[in-house]
């Protein structure tokens, strides 16, 4: 029984199965002590230790585990492969990025993808939960007046990169967990588009970078459209955009006011509470899903096109049906950034 055995011999059994010696050495070092008695300690003191098995020990022990767990939840910018060269450091062990893999999952973390998001100040933040909290009681029946948009930059070949970080089940972000962007720089191809309750609607190809006077020619022609295409009258549509320089000029203004357009105040850096980024994620997974790359701009022009009119109205509505919930997450988070 444990409670015959001193305090000394109980930390040396201790130490010994916190560094992944076996029973047996643990054993062979300290003779007066059963291996029953060491289950026991093992049971009392280290419940969440292995239990013995047949076989090859693994090559990290509970004390690497546990150092491996540290390194990729105290900060999230490390990544498995830098973890790894740090135990082969620490153990002086050739370690596969695969063994600390497996040991991080025994250990009831999950791999997820670093967002690309927006670096956030306080000034962003405390827009951001002002909207939520203007707007934490609308339904999806309010949400169904609004016409979204945006721009996107889609890649002729590959994407932008897929970065990885370690959290626990159950866990938000952090601010390490997130991909820091800039807006566009620079790319294959630019596309304009919109989505609405009843689904997409015109989209266009931009040449160049948006001006003010490129815009003003794109709502007099894919928006305006897109809106009788719709069914949405321009007296009822609640439009999206975000703070773009070009959607927030004058003439644009001057527009909207001309044809009795409302707008949506946007908080600055929020594209994780517009839903057409949802859609431009599918869209760029389709264009994905073809054998080979296209040949060119053009040809990249014509797949892009034939996904967008693919998309059906239950997609977009399932798309907008989330914005409540995305609303009460960012209340949830004090207006930091949300897992959409």
């Amino acid at each position: 029984m444990t409670r015959s055995l001193n305090q000394s011999t109980i930390d040396s059994v201790l130490t010994l199965l916190d560094s992944g010696h076996s029973y047996a050495q643990i054993k062979a070092q300290i003779p007066e002590i059963s291996k029953s008695s060491i289950g026991n300690i093992c049971s009392k003191y280290r419940p969440e230790l292995d239990k013995p098995v047949g076989g090859r020990p693994r090559k990290l022990n509970p004390y690497a585990t546990r150092y491996a767990v540290r390194l990729v939840t105290n900060n999230n910018s490390v990544s498995t492969r830098q973890a790894t060269q740090t135990l082969c450091g620490l153990t002086g062990q050739s370690i596969h990025p695969k063994t600390v893999k497996r040991a991080l999952k025994r250990a009831g973390l999950v791999p997820v993808k670093k967002p690309r998001k927006p670096k956030l100040l306080q000034r962003h933040v405390n827009e951001r939960l002002a909207f939520a909290e203007a707007h934490q009681h609308w339904t999806v029946d309010d949400w169904k007046r609004v016409l979204w948009s945006d721009e996107t930059k889609i890649n002729r070949l590959g994407s932008d990169g897929v970065h990885w970080a370690w959290k626990r089940r159950g866990e938000g972000l952090n601010p390490q967990m997130i991909v820091p962007t800039a807006n566009f720089g620079g790319g294959s191809l630019m596309f304009w588009g919109c989505m609405g309750w009843n689904g997409t609607g015109f989209g266009c190809k931009l040449e160049r970078t948006l001006t003010k006077e490129m815009y003003v020619e794109i709502l007099g022609d894919e928006f305006s459209r897109s809106l009788e295409y719709l069914g949405m009258e321009p007296g009822e549509v609640i439009f999206q955009q975000d703070n773009a320089s070009s959607h927030k000029a004058k003439i644009c203004l001057q527009w909207f006011d001309d044809h009795g357009i409302e707008l949506l105040e946007w908080p600055a850096l929020s594209p994780d509470l517009n839903p057409i980024e949802n859609l431009w994620a599918e869209l760029k997974r389709r264009l994905g899903e073809y054998e080979e790359p296209p040949n060119g701009i053009l040809e990249l022009w014509d797949r892009v096109q034939d996904v967008w009119n693919s998309f059906g109205k239950e997609y977009c509505q399932k798309l907008i049906k989330s914005m409540p919930e995305r609303i009460a997450l960012v209340l949830e988070a004090c207006g930091r950034s949300i897992s959409y």
